[in-house]
């Protein structure tokens, strides 16, 4: 193997003092000695040089040579003799010792290369030019990388070209880039077009000291490969072409236009960059295979390494662009957060890393395809270098829905096994996104074998731990049944029904524009008004994204407002109702403001307000809470109160009457003590149906449930005796 170290032997007048253990050292530690004759080195070291060969072909040879071919007294000869076997310095004067090495030694070693040459290529060479080809070297930088790898494996090398106090130190970086090309036989010019480049050090191929920046190192990933370690084929280590992706590009929820002025990017000349961004499991890597098997081209996706470190992600982007054809390929960079957002990257300082990308990007040939969940960290300068960029969005049941049939049938579950309506709950109630429905199926392991039941159970589990898990449960609010829902039960201070009807109308008759609704629903807590809001979205086919304060605020400064400004944009998108709860931790009274940042937040909310297109609803239970100043926002400020004594009637017949036994109806001295209780809500209704559907209600009589209800009134604040009891 070309990695063992050479054998050191003793001193000798006719051998050699090491003896090399592959052709290729030989050969190329000659070729270096060889090209310091050529240069200014064969008179600024001629000591060294001839130290040099006579390590490599042995002092018995040289001295030969002399005798031969120059008249030594036999003072001379005697001090020639104890030169060869280390006991006295070499006899002959300076301009002696260059002749001898131009004329003779130099002619010698040439011999030597062409009989080491005429053998098959040796397997470093062949790894030598797979890297070659990998990451688009010049003839100049592959042999920088052969020489600095005989440096680390080859003793003689190490002595003769590593020490300073010999030949010269070629790794103090003043040397090699002065020098470096009289090393390696190669142009000034080709030589210095090897730092003007850079690969050599963006690619991860070599490292400068980390101390001081005198003096660099071949990286050991690098000697590992070319001591024979890992496959000879380089590219399959950093690049995967497999694409299994069978959705289309339409199945995704990118507009015409999108798609249009992708393929215009994709069909166009010379290199180009896409951004994919938002949120995780969104579809944007499906996507992005789908586009390559629309446009007919090769995907070239780059591997994530094993390591933290950047630069192995930087390395494994080069070797995938070089080697992927620029016309018929597109490369995929997923998970590309490290790259491209500079603000946090750590490996570079933020100005090295900005400059890098920014170059790297202008400079490449290739289209390629950047995902990222965190475009806010990419700098305005980098963004500017995407000739387009899409947004993903989180997954509304739709969307949830088409994942949820193409995971199933990627299983061998074939459509009609689970309901339209159990698919639709499933949809409706978890709200995760395409990698967790996906995840949701394997980790379930259902097959068509498996038991609906026990499917869908295992389902529902996964994703709601996965909701968990990612922080997503709670952020929309929950599929449920309207069946017994009643408006008509409700105390408000506007019609609701005349309300509904005329969104319900305007929705039809104008469905081409967004409409712009603003909603201000206050009143007691258990009044009905987030359930109002529920079944509006229910009644207009939308639904409901709940936004809480624990959603939007944030410890770091000016997050919050992007979050609100996500969250506007997420619900006008997706056409959702957006239902901001507890308005009061929203919208802080401006002239009672004590930090700035409570001025932005109710700034940011309505300015967001005045321009938003669809539904917006805000509940509160404290108005006094509110900045007053921005009531006027809203084009609909509806107050919900406890219910009136019909309204107690009508939710105890629709939710309690149904529990007792035997359906017995209310006797008139039962429906008295229900309409004469006082401040009860649709709330408390809720509580006590929970309460008795946990519980055993054989036997449950009216009595009970009324005397239940009064209790529950009794726990609320400022509540009077029941009237009459």
């Amino acid at each position: 193997m070309a990695n063992r170290k050479i054998r050191r032997i003793r001193s000798s007048k006719d051998g050699p003092t090491y003896v090399f253990n592959s052709s290729f050292e030989e050969r190329k530690t000659c070729e270096y000695l060889r090209n310091l004759m050529h240069s200014v080195y064969l008179q600024k070291k001629s000591s060294g040089l001839l130290d040099f060969s006579a390590a490599i072909l042995g002092k018995g040879i040289i001295t030969d040579c002399i005798k031969r071919e120059y008249q030594v007294n036999s003072r001379d000869l005697k001090k020639l003799e104890e030169w060869c076997i280390g006991r006295n310095d070499f006899p002959l004067p300076k301009h002696l010792t260059e002749d001898l090495l131009r004329r003779h030694i130099a002619s010698r070693l040439e011999k030597r290369i062409k009989a080491l040459s005429r053998g098959g290529a040796s397997d470093v060479e062949k790894r030598l030019v797979e890297l070659q080809k990998t990451f688009n070297l010049t003839d100049a930088e592959r042999d920088l990388v052969a020489f600095f790898y005989m440096k680390r494996t080859c003793e003689m090398v190490r002595e003769y070209l590593d020490n300073s106090s010999n030949v010269d130190d070629f790794s103090e970086m003043s040397k090699l880039r002065g020098h470096g090309d009289m090393l390696l036989g190669s142009t000034r010019a080709e030589f210095q077009k090897v730092f003007a480049r850079g690969i050599i050090f963006n690619a991860n191929l070599f490292e400068r000291n980390h101390q001081r920046n005198t003096s660099m190192e071949i990286m050991s990933w690098n000697t590992d490969y070319l001591s024979g370690i890992g496959n000879t084929k380089l590219g399959t280590d950093f690049f995967d072409k497999k694409n299994d992706e069978q959705l289309k590009v339409n199945d995704f929820s990118i507009t015409a236009d999108e798609l249009n002025v992708i393929g215009t990017v994709l069909k166009s000349k010379g290199g180009k960059n896409l951004l994919f961004y938002g949120t995780p499991g969104t579809g944007k890597t499906s996507f992005a295979k789908s586009l390559a098997r629309k446009y007919g081209k090769e995907l070239f996706s780059v591997k994530a390494t094993e390591t933290d470190d950047i630069k192995d992600r930087i390395r494994a982007l080069y070797a995938t662009i070089n080697l992927a054809n620029a016309n018929k390929a597109i490369v995929l960079v997923d998970e590309a957060d490290d790259i491209l957002n500079t603000f946090s990257t750590m490996t570079f300082n933020n100005s090295t890393s900005k400059s890098w990308i920014n170059t790297f990007m202008e400079t490449h040939e290739n289209k390629i395809i950047w995902i990222t969940n965190r475009s806010s960290e990419i700098d305005p300068s980098t963004m500017r270098r995407f000739a387009f960029a899409v947004e993903f969005t989180k997954f509304d049941a739709k969307k949830r829905l088409k994942a949820l049939k193409y995971a199933l049938n990627k299983k061998g579950i074939a459509e009609g096994y689970f309901t339209d309506e159990e698919l639709n709950g499933l949809c409706k109630n978890h709200a995760v996104n395409a990698g967790g429905i996906v995840n949701a199926i394997d980790a379930a392991a259902v097959t068509k074998r498996t038991n609906k039941d026990r499917a869908l159970r295992r389902i529902k589990t996964v994703l709601k731990n996965h909701e968990k898990a990612i922080g997503a449960a709670g952020t929309e609010k929950r599929q449920q049944s309207f069946d017994q829902y009643m408006l008509d039960g409700l105390n408000a201070s506007m019609d609701l029904h005349t309300l509904v009807k005329s969104i319900q109308k305007k929705q039809k008759t104008d469905s081409s524009r967004t409409q712009s609704i603003s909603m201000l629903l206050h009143g007691k807590p258990g009044t009905g008004k987030s359930e109002f809001v529920g079944y509006l979205g229910h009644t207009l086919g939308k639904e409901v994204l709940l936004k809480r304060a624990s959603d939007i605020q944030d410890k770091y400064v000016g997050e919050a407002e992007k979050n609100i400004a996500n969250a506007f944009r997420d619900a006008r998108e997706r056409g959702l109702i957006l239902l901001f709860d507890e308005a009061d931790t929203f919208l802080f009274p401006r002239t009672q403001a004590q930090r700035s940042w409570e001025k932005s937040f109710t700034n940011e909310i309505l300015t967001q307000l005045e321009n938003h297109q669809g539904i917006v609803v805000f509940t509160t239970n404290d108005m006094d809470g509110l900045d007053h100043a921005a009531l006027r926002r809203f084009g609909f400020k509806i107050r919900f109160d406890p219910l009136l004594p019909a309204g107690n009637q009508q939710f105890y017949e629709s939710l309690l009457s149904p529990l007792v036994s035997g359906g017995c109806r209310l006797a008139q001295d039962e429906i008295a003590r229900l309409q004469n209780i006082q401040n009860l809500t649709p709330g408390d209704f809720a509580v006590i149906k929970k309460q008795y559907t946990l519980l055993d209600t054989d036997g449950l009589t009216h009595r009970q449930l009324l005397a239940a209800l009064e209790t529950e009134v009794q726990y609320k604040k400022g509540s009077t005796k029941i009237l009459g009891f």
